[in-house]
């Protein structure tokens, strides 16, 4: 207890500057809504697209493959950073040469002529943005974790400022990708001149191959599994105009309460499994497991309870009245947030379950093409998103019965009657929550609030009445009374 409680000390930094950053990721779409019209904004979030895609797949885990070597081997960390930043900045030119020379012809079949005008910008951000990518994994390698929260935020916020500068002054597509380019460029210049003053260029041919041995394995899960979360978008992308992509892409707005719940809450659950096995305790992680899925069924089950009741409000106060037409799309998007309450990512690595999960990313990837592609010609942009989330529950089953062999059986590794309780709970809290919305008078910030307000108290209610929740009293820590003396006799 004491290892997590530590680790969850450490990590402070950066769960703070996650919700940090949280606020400025989530805050700068809705800006930009605003300002685009919604031929430029569709433009604007398929260019993001693909440079976030090239950006993640491309460094081939070089960059993670640091915070595994330098603590291991701090004499020889400079041949690490130099190999990393070298084959990141050496790819991100690579690649934007080739999206400079094709990528407008790419635009072009993907019905998006704008992009093909202002694909000048979009190589130059991924270029600057794989060159600066070991940014703030440097200082997270050597144990300089607050200084890693730090850069990270200050890279997200000064894109963000870029972003949104340009967009307003300009009101057009090219000052949003000139001021994302100025914001990238500035964390890749800083980049470069942090590991030169600090560490220099120091290149090892062994120690480049230990290293690229190590990065490989993940950098071809990397290439599986993101594509495959990406491909829906893309493929809609591909099919439909600008304006219509950017009403799917609105309805595909997730809050970023799950991730920044569920990856602290996935990782910890990797190191009290590790603990356990250790101890020789058989039961303990299947215990853990349960109390895991509990704590985030908790609020992912009433999350998305309350985000299919207020949809429609929400997502037009967000995103203007001009995406109403995304709601039916959100509304099938959410039925994800509960499969996050399943931490499966933790209890695989856990138990070193690496060549299963690549199989499963290959699974997952031929389940979610024909899904995908079946659902848009036969539902429409509905169908495109449903096929999505069907591949993402399957494949989430599959680890489930994966977890289940693993930590002793199914019968004991769900809680079963919490998970039950829970979803009663929700039931009876929305149409509380619904009808709240709709009687209230007012703006909408205020009848979202209200809503929210009324569902969570009846769903901590119903879950009060059902014996699930304990007394209010029992959250608020008391102080424990003073041990008499052994010749003090106690008051009656």
């Amino acid at each position: 207890m004491n290892g997590q409680q530590s680790i969850l000390r450490r990590a402070s930094p950066l769960m703070i500057a996650r919700l940090a950053i949280a606020v400025v990721t989530v805050a700068t779409p809705l800006v930009l809504a605003r300002v685009l019209e919604r031929n430029s904004y569709g433009t604007f979030k398929l260019a993001w697209l693909w440079c976030i895609t090239l950006g993640t797949v491309l460094p081939m885990g070089l960059t993670p493959s640091l915070i595994y070597f330098v603590p291991r081997e701090p004499a020889r960390r400079r041949h690490f950073i130099a190999h990393a930043l070298l084959v990141t900045t050496v790819l991100g030119l690579c690649v934007g040469v080739l999206l400079y020379r094709f990528g407008p012809e790419l635009a072009v079949r993907m019905r998006n002529p704008e992009l093909a005008t202002h694909m000048h910008w979009v190589a130059l951000f991924t270029t600057l943005f794989l060159a600066g990518s070991t940014m703030d994994s440097i200082p997270m390698s050597q144990g300089h974790i607050k200084l890693a929260a730090a850069l990270r935020f200050g890279y997200e916020v000064t894109q963000a400022i870029g972003i949104v500068t340009g967009a307003a002054i300009t009101r057009s597509l090219e000052g949003a990708l000139a001021g994302i380019v100025a914001g990238t460029g500035f964390r890749a210049i800083a980049c470069w001149v942090m590991v030169l003053h600090e560490h220099g260029l120091h290149v090892s041919r062994e120690d480049l191959k230990r290293q690229l041995a190590y990065a490989l394995p993940f950098g071809v899960a990397f290439a599986i599994i993101v594509p495959q979360q990406q491909f829906h978008q893309y493929f809609v992308a591909a099919s439909v105009g600008a304006a219509l992509f950017a009403i799917y892409n609105v309805g595909c707005f997730n809050l970023p309460i799950v991730d920044m719940l569920y990856t602290p809450v996935s990782e910890i659950l990797q190191l009290g499994i590790a603990e356990h096995d250790r101890d020789g305790d058989r039961e303990g992680p299947a215990r853990l497991f349960r109390e895991a899925v509990a704590r985030l069924a908790f609020v992912f089950i009433p999350t998305m309870a309350l985000l299919y009741v207020c949809g429609t409000t929400l997502i037009t106060f967000l995103f203007t009245e001009r995406y109403r037409e995304s709601v039916p799309i959100f509304r099938l998007a959410i039925l994800s947030i509960p499969l996050a309450a399943l931490p499966l990512d933790g209890v695989m690595r856990a138990r070193a379950q690496n060549r299963f999960m690549l199989a499963v990313s290959v699974v997952k990837l031929a389940l979610t093409v024909p899904l995908v592609v079946a659902g848009f010609h036969l539902f429409g942009l509905r169908g495109a998103m449903g096929g999505w989330v069907s591949a993402e529950a399957i494949t989430r089953g599959i680890l489930l019965l994966r977890a289940g062999r693993l930590l002793g059986g199914m019968r004991y590794l769900l809680p079963w009657r919490t998970l039950s309780l829970q979803a009663l709970a929700a039931a009876v809290a929305s149409p509380v929550g619904a009808l709240a919305l709709r009687l209230t008078q007012g703006p909408a910030l205020l009848r979202l609030m209200l809503c929210g307000m009324a569902m969570g108290l009846s769903y901590l209610a119903a879950l009060r009445a059902t014996g699930e929740l304990p007394p209010v009293r029992s959250w608020i820590p008391r102080r424990r009374a003073a041990v008499p003396a052994a010749d003090t006799p106690l008051a009656a």
